[in-house]
């Protein structure tokens, strides 16, 4: 007979399914031990025991380029974060029903500044990706998918709840291929460090972000000074549809994974 935490689980798998969500994880919440302080599982949610990541492909005709290529992209984006937000939600309601507690971790928005001044999200879902094993980080420093290439939308969740390990599909991503820097020659501005699989969240977003509702420079003074209100700042005039990326190239020009 399945425990609590087993029958959980199988209901996430059954809404993931219902939902279209074709890649799904499970993992331990110590897999993220090793991140900075304040960005670790157990920083969010003290007793953290399970991370649960899972991705939505964005169709590879999004980045093809065209006429309105950046629209198309800000608008699909925009459109896929709520509804991985929106499972994030339902998945922790679901785990605080049985007991646990649970924290979603948005896609985008909400952000916080890092002790560097960088913008980092509450959790990093890239690497949350990686410790639940549905994907691999590329040199791009984005998570790659065999089947999705580096077009995977992330989502998560941590929780006390003791999942079981599950991920979907259950594939063994090969990495980048040997020679292959694309991406390193494609990036405008060098932002993408190969080595480290990392790229200069605030060189990439200096050149790429477009938000005409924020005050740049009260932004840079906040920043210095008083960060945590640079991030509400950030996070009140950017909130989704309020920043366009005019630059999407190391996903758009990734040669990862196979055709749809």
């Amino acid at each position: 007979m399945k425990n609590t935490n087993e029958t959980i689980a199988d209901e996430i798998r059954a809404i993931a399914d219902s939902e279209n969500v074709p890649v799904l994880g499970i993992g331990p919440a110590a897999a993220l031990a090793e991140e900075p302080p304040g960005y670790r599982a157990n920083d969010l949610l003290p007793g953290a025991q399970s991370l649960i990541c899972f991705g939505i492909p964005v169709p590879r005709g999004v980045y093809r380029p065209a006429p309105f290529g950046a629209e198309t992209i800000w608008r699909s984006q925009n459109l896929y974060y709520r509804r991985l937000d929106t499972l994030a939600v339902r998945f922790a309601a679901l785990l605080e029903d049985s007991g646990a507690q649970a924290i979603p971790v948005f896609g985008c928005f909400p952000m916080t500044l890092n002790g560097k001044g960088d913008v980092a999200g509450y959790l990093n879902l890239i690497h949350m990706g990686e410790a639940t094993r549905i994907g691999t980080i590329g040199r791009n420093g984005l998570l790659l998918h065999s089947r999705y290439g580096a077009r995977l939308m992330l989502g998560g969740v941590v929780t006390s709840a003791d999942l079981p390990v599950f991920r979907k599909p259950d594939i063994d991503e090969p990495g980048c291929p040997p020679n292959c820097h694309i991406c390193l020659d494609a990036c405008p501005i060098q932002a993408i460090s190969a080595e480290r699989k990392h790229v200069n969240i605030m060189q990439c977003l200096r050149y790429t972000a477009r938000t005409p509702l924020m005050p740049k420079i009260k932004f840079l003074v906040l920043r210095s000074f008083r960060p945590r209100s640079a991030a509400r700042l950030m996070n009140l005039t950017s909130l989704d549809e309020h920043t366009l990326h005019i630059c999407s190239q190391c996903v758009a020009l990734c040669p990862y994974g196979g055709e749809d």
